[in-house]
């Protein structure tokens, strides 16, 4: 949708989060191009947020919506231990690249979450709920059901 809405290519567009992790990373995220993606994403997220109840993961939805009071935002975070098992198993990665990867893409979230809302990424008071998913799949999306639940039932 973001391509559509901005004419630019889905390829350059996914490129935006993963792109250079050096100190010319915000340079990069000032460009014309790349702020008319941003927007663009930013727009499209408000759209399928205004059509209806939704899930949009990452691209610092919570701040493009943090007018939207029926927003409930999570950061779901896990041990650094469990996060390269989990990345040698989906991707038969070694341990070291396993790491490395992690950190790497770790900072380029970092980088982006920071570009668009000016927030530290991952910190605890810019989310509704924080949860350690290293409980399993299954308990991660139970509690984070209740915890819906329970907030739009006080509404």
């Amino acid at each position: 949708m973001v391509a559509q809405e901005s004419g630019l290519s889905e390829q350059y567009l996914n490129e935006i989060k993963e792109k250079s992790q050096s100190s010319l990373y915000d340079l990069y995220l000032s460009n014309q191009v790349a702020q008319m993606a941003i927007n663009a994403q930013a727009e499209v997220i408000k759209k399928i947020a205004s059509q209806g109840s939704c899930v949009i993961v990452g691209r610092a939805a919570d701040y493009v919506l943090k007018d939207n009071e029926s927003v409930v935002s999570f950061f779901i975070y896990a041990p650094e231990e469990y996060r390269i098992k989990k990345i040698q198993e989906m991707y038969g990665d070694d341990e070291k690249t396993a790491k490395e990867n992690m950190l790497k893409s770790d900072k380029a979230r970092a980088n982006y979450y920071k570009n668009i809302s000016g927030k530290t990424f991952g910190d605890a008071k810019n989310y509704d709920f924080c949860i350690d998913s290293s409980i399993g799949n299954e308990k991660t999306a139970e509690m984070i059901i209740d915890f819906i639940n329970k907030k739009t039932n006080k509404k």
